[in-house]
């Protein structure tokens, strides 16, 4: 799980529009990714802490998503405002065509829903990325 988990997260970073994937390499298939991004700074000026990040992980994301599920920070912006940010990576079931990108999957719907619930000023934002992933 831990190999599979590191290759997802290896494949988001490298993910590439659909057209690109069209065949995806032997050892491969094509999927959807979905990429939230969270934001970890309130316009008051206090940060959503290590333990409630871990807390909502534990509770909402992992438990919802129910797959391999890969993070990283992303480097700080200071315009509008400042901003540190973490991205969440995972495979989701959603139909891929590069006209008509799917709409969101009611798990990503639901996630979203139930951060902007725990911290009301702190922005979430979600789309769908097409991507080779191992299979």
């Amino acid at each position: 799980m831990r190999r599979r988990g590191a290759l997802l997260g290896l494949v988001a970073l490298a993910a590439r529009p659909a057209a690109a994937l069209t065949p995806c390499l032997p050892g491969t298939r094509a999927g959807v990714l979905a990429h939230l991004r969270f934001g970890l700074l309130l316009p008051e000026g206090d940060a959503v802490t290590e333990a409630q990040w871990a807390t909502f992980r534990a509770d909402i994301l992992d438990p919802v998503l129910r797959t391999a599920v890969t993070q990283r920070d992303e480097a700080p912006v200071t315009q509008p405002r400042p901003q540190r940010t973490r991205s969440v990576f995972a495979e989701v079931r959603a139909a891929w065509s590069p006209d008509a990108p799917p709409p969101l999957p009611d798990t990503v719907v639901s996630i979203m829903r139930a951060w902007t619930a725990r911290f009301p000023a702190a922005p979430v934002e979600a789309q769908l990325l097409p991507a080779c992933l191992a299979h």
